[in-house]
């Protein structure tokens, strides 16, 4: 049966004969079970209804949507996506319902600001020091969650005073090392912009390290979180918008690369998808994770080794979006290649953006976090990784960080940047 379109609006009565054709094929394989709470309260609705998924309700329905955070494991776990002849694609059976639930429901406008993310971190990081501060205050966290329903025990990542961009156009560039081995166009996404800012610093270091010549093009959010809302038509503007800036940087020779999993996922894999012209399809071909991109320098022997200090035992935990992409575990092998003993984990962190912050999703996010911690418990590590900020965020608040003396869970490409023995701070000119 050919795959239901994300952008050819699809009439309830084809998109509920399509639902559950899906739920009988989830039904008989069940190789998803626990993999996430969709799946869980999934089968255990059919189990109730004793394998007849025709008894499923509304509320059955509606619930199955509403705890799909767009992980997207459940696709490389299913034996029947494409190309096989069931075409079963469970993500995007989600993002329709999530399309007609927005129709039938509304959308609150609490979920319309959770994922306005660029709107946010301007904001937020022009009012650094007050927003940050209100943040961390009890009363505030309580009348946002009576007022927005935010939850109130959710940890926030800080707003930075400085942004990337602003550091990257203030900085003093690296005195010349003669012609660059390569060129990289760094799509350094909002949570970098904003808020994790020093990721895209050691991600700059690292590069120009390697002799990489980097540029920072304008761009906006990648459109992951619209998913939440199912609002696809928000993610063709925000794909059109990116591709067209960073596609004249890959006309003269440039890859893109990206330090959050998430948006390389968007700009190889959904972009193409959703908008399937050529340029798309050229920045896709040429868009590679931090990580990736680095281990394809070792593969050249152009990856400079002289790495001064060995990480030690390190649990990396690897995101969802990134074990999706298929690439295997390039992250692993880097922090390997710099010294580094490392122990994967690849459970779930549970945090999804938006969707954990909510209040009646937060205690799931954290009981499904918890799964990941006790693996860190299990296998004591010097310092906890994920190439997801959110990731790390989540893992250090469900406990991960308690288990390496304090020590917040770090990115891979900053752990890099300590080995190389970098300087942890880097200051823009201004700071001179």
């Amino acid at each position: 049966m050919k795959t239901l379109s994300l952008i050819t609006p699809v009439e309830s009565r084809q998109l509920d004969k399509e639902t559950l054709r899906i739920y009988e094929i989830c039904d008989g394989c069940r190789r998803c079970f626990n993999l996430c709470p969709s799946f869980n309260t999934l089968l255990d609705r059919i189990d109730r209804y004793e394998g007849d998924v025709a008894k499923l309700t509304p509320a059955d329905h509606h619930r199955v949507v509403d705890e799909c955070y767009y992980c997207k494991l459940c696709f490389n776990h299913c034996p029947y996506t494409p190309p096989h002849q069931y075409e079963l694609d469970f993500p995007r059976l989600m993002i329709l319902w999530k399309q007609r639930l927005a129709r039938e429901r509304g959308v609150r406008w609490r979920d319309r600001l959770l994922i306005r993310t660029d709107w946010i971190g301007k904001v937020g990081s022009l009012t650094a020091a007050v927003t940050n501060r209100l943040l961390g205050n009890g009363t505030v966290r309580r009348l946002m969650e009576t007022l927005a329903g935010v939850h109130r025990e959710r940890h926030v990542l800080q707003f930075s005073g400085e942004t990337f961009p602003r550091w990257f156009n203030r900085r003093r560039p690296p005195a010349s090392q003669g012609a660059p081995a390569r060129k990289v166009a760094l799509f350094s996404s909002c949570l970098v912009n904003y808020q994790a800012t020093d990721i895209g610093k050691a991600a700059v270091q690292v590069l120009e390290k390697n002799n990489v010549e980097v540029v920072v093009p304008e761009q906006r959010c990648c459109g992951m979180p619209q998913f939440d809302i199912g609002d696809t038509q928000a993610i063709q503007r925000a794909a059109g918008a990116n591709v067209g800036a960073l596609h004249r940087w890959v006309a003269q020779g440039y890859d893109v690369v990206v330090p959050v999993a998430s948006c390389s996922l968007m700009l190889k894999r959904e972009y193409p998808e959703l908008n399937g012209d050529e340029k798309t399809k050229a920045v896709a071909e040429r868009t590679f994770d931090i990580c990736e991109y680095l281990m394809m320098l070792k593969k050249d022997g152009r990856l400079a080794m002289d790495f001064t200090n060995n990480p030690g035992r390190v649990a990396y935990h690897m995101p969802c979006h990134l074990r999706d992409q298929n690439i295997g575990f390039k992250s692993k092998e880097l922090l390997e290649a710099a010294g580094a003993q490392v122990d994967v984990i690849e459970q779930c962190s549970g945090h999804d953006g938006s969707w954990s912050a909510k209040v009646e999703f937060f205690p799931l996010s954290m009981k499904i976090a918890a799964k990941a911690v006790r693996t860190i418990e299990q296998n004591p590590a010097d310092l906890v990784a994920s190439d997801c900020p959110l990731a790390g965020l989540q893992l250090d608040q469900a406990g991960a960080s308690t288990h390496v003396g304090g020590k917040a869970t770090l990115h891979p490409i900053q752990i890099i940047r300590d080995a190389y023995g970098l300087p942890a701070r880097v200051t823009s000119e201004s700071d001179r």
